[in-house]
């Protein structure tokens, strides 16, 4: 028998789900980077979940603090084809993954999207990287998540 998740990892396989269906990925997610070099193009477009960003408590009153993670996702294409516009992949895959993290559901009426009640709230929060691959065929999205837990 596993033990039950705490709150952090709850939050972050629960957004691992939603990024799942988020897109036609071809191979991912998974909470372990990997090097481009490590991911072949016929593997692409990839997922991965990177959990090495900042993470922060405020007190504003009584004993709990508002805790949040920070979780960026990072996306690997191949662009290699000539006939295909990195950006717009990314530009498909960002908006697949804005559709994804919007509110729906009992969370609308909150405001907020609670990845199935897992955190009080996890949003894309800050600048997103896109790199389209013109150069040298190796697209790369980042997009960065912040979850704040109950």
């Amino acid at each position: 028998m596993t033990a039950p998740l705490g709150p952090r990892n709850a939050a972050v396989v629960a957004l691992q789900a939603v990024v799942a269906g988020a897109y036609r990925w071809k191979s991912g997610p998974t909470r372990r980077l990997k090097l481009f070099a490590d991911v072949p193009a016929a593997q692409r477009p990839a997922v991965f979940l990177h959990e090495g960003g900042d993470e922060s408590y405020a007190w504003s009153s009584g004993a709990v603090p508002r805790r949040t993670i920070e979780v960026k996702i990072f996306v690997y294409i191949d662009a290699r084809d000539p006939r295909m516009i990195g950006a717009a992949q990314l530009n498909d895959i960002m908006d697949a993954l804005d559709a994804a993290l919007a509110p729906s559901g009992a969370d609308l009426a909150l405001g907020r999207t609670t990845l199935a009640g897992t955190p009080y709230m996890a949003r894309i929060a800050g600048r997103p990287v896109k790199v389209p691959g013109d150069l040298d065929g190796d697209g790369l999205l980042v997009v960065p998540v912040v979850i704040e837990l109950p």
